[in-house]
């Protein structure tokens, strides 16, 4: 949420440098539906519930969930997908990633910001 409510507060920069924004999730488009609108944030989210793309950019952590005791959870699947970022030129060649090895950590908007300008200079 910290993170979706960064990029709503910057969206505008990355708009100004002519890139969009498609989020990738587990969740089914009705869940991604509501946490567009709650968040307030017009961008593309594409569903992805078996993890295959996800999987293919190995984004996996097999048995990575937090425990039952530490999240007062259910058990449920004990796999995550670390939160990663990518930026593609308009000919869908990845030219920036960021892949965290923890899901607590995300990209900057500074740091997306500074990925965007240098590919957008090396481009030119």
């Amino acid at each position: 949420m910290a993170e979706l409510g960064e990029l709503r507060d910057n969206y505008q920069a990355i708009l100004d440098r002519g890139v969009e924004v498609v989020a990738v999730s587990v969740d089914p488009p009705e869940t991604s539906a509501r946490l567009r609108e709650r968040v307030g944030l017009d961008i593309r989210f594409l569903s992805d519930p078996e993890g295959s793309l996800m999987d293919a950019v190995s984004l996996r952590h097999r048995g990575g969930a937090p425990p039952p005791a530490v999240t007062g959870k259910p058990a449920g699947n004990p796999d995550i997908f670390l939160p990663a970022t990518f930026l593609l030129d308009g000919d869908g060649v990845i030219r920036w990633v960021y892949r965290p090895d923890t899901y607590r950590v995300r990209a900057t908007i500074p740091e997306v910001l500074a990925a965007i300008d240098a590919a957008q200079a090396g481009a030119s």
